[in-house]
């Protein structure tokens, strides 16, 4: 239950595009992102579809042709083609919207920065499109030590805390390393009614590899549970506030597996569409889990694979020069107790330049033959094979 949470709760929590009828079908893009992050069923999953999304469509703004392209067909941009600035309009919106499920209750906080390599220049007009549509700041710094040093700390204020170590070491050594992107989202929110804490007892878990004991949440409440032959989903709101869990809790006759297979933008619609309502016994573990996830194995088979070739990456409205994207994570976590929910999510993109031109290799560990001849009249003055030295 707990891998596929986070990401609908994510993909539910922003019904936003498929109700403007606007292009982006991003619960599309969540599911499929779930699907090529989980690897083994028996493994807690949490990732941030929203941050990975916001992250790229940042770059998808300075990147052309092909590059442009495979970046918004992997985030399901749909009709919004490889259009920079209608892309950066859809997450402009967004973030308004976003802006509006917040109250004193309900803490939503996202960044964007864009970290340059010292002497590193950009274009005007992405800087300028980067700062519009995403609110990013640009700032300079060393790469290298210093540089992991220093956004690191940044995303741990970001995310008050929770993530403290987002870049790792062998990452910003290359010297080719010019600029970093950052993503950051960071949620505190209370149920609409919280759990009491004296009703908290454990209980039975009953996971694919045995059972074990956990403190579970319970409450006897009126709540709303969506209804599918393959599962059931119930609705947590959060107070104040547009945002929403939901729990998808497999039937007794499916598997988990089966209900992430069906994941998608209509399924979800579907379910949603005859809510059952009434007074409910409700039970659910408390959990504290993440994860840790390198995004290029990940979107490049979703069709984002020239943005990682160094040979075919076009990020030219960007800077002057060939840029490829090096490296991609993400790291997120969530909490949920009596009180609510505290998530955090923290994404990075590493761009170097590329079309650099590589070193071969000539080995000759293997017989060979050898030629001594004269360069201007081709007379060959000695011919032999090395077969062993």
């Amino acid at each position: 239950m707990t891998a596929v949470l986070m990401c609908l709760a994510i993909a539910c929590a922003f019904p936003l595009f498929a109700e403007s009828g606007a292009a982006w079908q991003q619960a599309d893009f969540a599911a499929e992102l779930y699907r090529h992050t989980t690897k083994n069923p028996g493994e807690n999953v949490v990732i941030s579809p929203w941050s990975v999304a916001n992250l790229f469509a940042l770059l998808q703004t300075g990147a052309r042709g092909d590059t442009a392209k495979g970046i918004s067909s992997a985030l399901r941009l749909g009709a919004l083609g490889d259009g920079s600035f209608s892309a950066a309009k859809t997450f402009r919106e967004a973030r308004a919207d976003l802006a509006c499920a917040t109250n004193k209750d309900v803490v939503l906080e996202l960044s964007d920065s864009l970290w340059l390599a010292t002497g590193f220049r950009i274009n005007p007009e992405f800087a300028a499109l980067a700062g519009d549509a995403f609110d990013a700041e640009i700032r300079s710094t060393e790469m290298g030590a210093k540089g992991r040093t220093t956004i690191n700390a940044f995303v741990k204020d970001k995310t008050h805390g929770r993530i403290g170590n987002l870049i790792e070491p062998p990452a910003l050594n290359s010297r080719d390393t010019c600029l970093v992107a950052v993503d950051t989202v960071y949620l505190k929110a209370q149920w609409q009614v919280p759990f009491m804490k004296s009703a908290t007892r454990e209980r039975d878990f009953h996971a694919a590899d045995g059972d074990s004991k956990a403190p579970f949440l319970h409450s006897t409440r009126h709540v709303e549970i969506l209804d599918a032959p393959e599962c059931a989903a119930l609705r947590l709101p959060y107070r104040s506030s547009s945002l929403e869990m939901l729990v998808v809790l497999p039937s007794g006759s499916n598997t988990l597996a089966e209900v992430e297979a069906k994941l998608s933008a209509k399924w979800l619609d579907r379910l949603a569409a005859a809510p059952w309502r009434g007074r409910a016994d409700i039970a659910l573990p408390k959990f504290d889990l993440g994860s840790e996830h390198d995004l290029k194995p990940i979107l490049a088979p979703m069709g984002m694979d020239a943005a990682f070739d160094p040979t075919r990456a076009d990020f030219g409205n960007i800077a002057p020069g060939r840029l490829y994207i090096s490296t991609a994570m993400q790291k997120a976590n969530v909490t949920v107790d009596e009180d609510g929910t505290e998530a955090s999510a923290a994404a990075y993109a590493v761009m170097q330049r590329g079309g650099v031109r590589r070193l071969r290799s000539f080995i000759a560990d293997r017989p060979f033959l050898f030629l001594i001849r004269e360069t201007r009249t081709g007379i060959v003055l000695f011919l032999g094979r090395v077969a062993k030295p």
